[in-house]
């Protein structure tokens, strides 16, 4: 039988009163789980949906990614010297110079594109696939948040790969050794947020992270404070009257930009990416007001 301690005996724990005494900075990818439960996610979300085609189409992607973290082999890791050197700059953990030329990263292209399921897709997917070679250069392109026009459609492909390759570098690195990089990027790699998540962790409860749109990254960000500007006045939330209420916007006033803005932890099943595309109505009512997007979807560009 446990003995039960007397009051005498307990020593006060701050820590625990509402949760924890402070949030952890990051939270890195999980493999097992980050792209097999965004293509799940894809398929709810397509169910009577107006995109029903192109969420089924962005499930397959995922079922592929999913497939090319178990398949294939770890990377290479990146030197400890050159992760202290960034770190000590203030810059993220990962840099372009871990896909320029890199052949993992090639071969995680190469096995995405023979094992993704396009049987449904539209045709132009198809011909973008094809029209990819090694991804290099719209790699170092998309890492810049710069999406070349005529070459969406291989974007698309190539950005699939780089969430694979830049997950798995990112689930070699010590959490605790991430420090925080330039305002609106991605402390692991580099990235822009796609959107921002109130979580329902135990350890973070209703604390607010940005979602990286590339290597799946969460970074804790202030609650009331523009992801793009750092700007803490004029922020306002909308959602749509009538519409999901766990999915609404943020708007800057300052800079007059807007992020998705997701209470996962009301509803824990809501992907940063998946939902992101499938609530585009909101983009719709924030351009209406004449508001930018800050965040980036390799998957959805508007």
């Amino acid at each position: 039988m446990t003995r039960r301690r007397g009051f005498d005996e307990i020593t006060p724990d701050p820590s625990r009163i509402g949760g924890v005494a402070e949030a952890p900075f990051v939270r890195l990818p999980d493999p097992s789980t980050l792209f097999s439960a965004r293509a799940a996610r894809l398929r709810v979300l397509a169910a009577d949906h107006p995109m029903a085609a192109y969420l089924r189409f962005l499930a397959a992607i995922a079922d592929a990614q999913a497939g090319a973290m178990a398949a294939l082999p770890s990377p290479a890791p990146v030197p400890s010297a050159q992760l202290a050197l960034r770190t000590e700059h203030a810059m993220p953990a990962l840099s372009a110079t871990e896909l320029r030329g890199n052949p993992d990263f090639a071969a995680t292209l190469a096995w995405l594109l023979d094992h993704v399921d396009l049987s449904e897709a539209p045709e132009a997917a198809r011909e973008a696939a094809a029209r990819v070679t090694d991804g290099f250069d719209l790699a170092a392109d998309i890492l810049e948040g710069a999406f070349p026009v005529d070459r969406v459609g291989e974007c698309l492909f190539v950005a699939a790969a780089m969430q694979v390759h830049l997950a798995r570098l990112a689930t070699q690195l010590d959490a605790a050794a991430v420090r925080p990089a330039a305002e609106a990027l991605c402390p692991v790699c580099g990235g822009a947020p796609v959107s921002s998540v109130v979580v329902g962790w135990t350890q973070a409860s209703k604390a607010r992270y940005c979602a990286c749109s590339l290597c799946g990254t969460l970074w804790n960000h202030v609650r009331i404070k523009c992801t793009s500007c750092a700007s803490t006045d004029g922020i306002a939330y909308y959602t749509i009257e009538g519409g999901q209420k766990s999915i609404g916007i943020e708007t800057c006033s300052a800079c007059h930009c807007y992020i998705k803005h997701m209470q996962q932890h009301e509803e824990p099943d809501l992907d940063p990416v998946a939902d992101d595309v499938a609530s585009y109505g909101l983009d719709l009512l924030a351009r209406e007001e004449n508001f930018r997007k800050s965040g980036v979807n390799p998957f959805f560009l508007t």
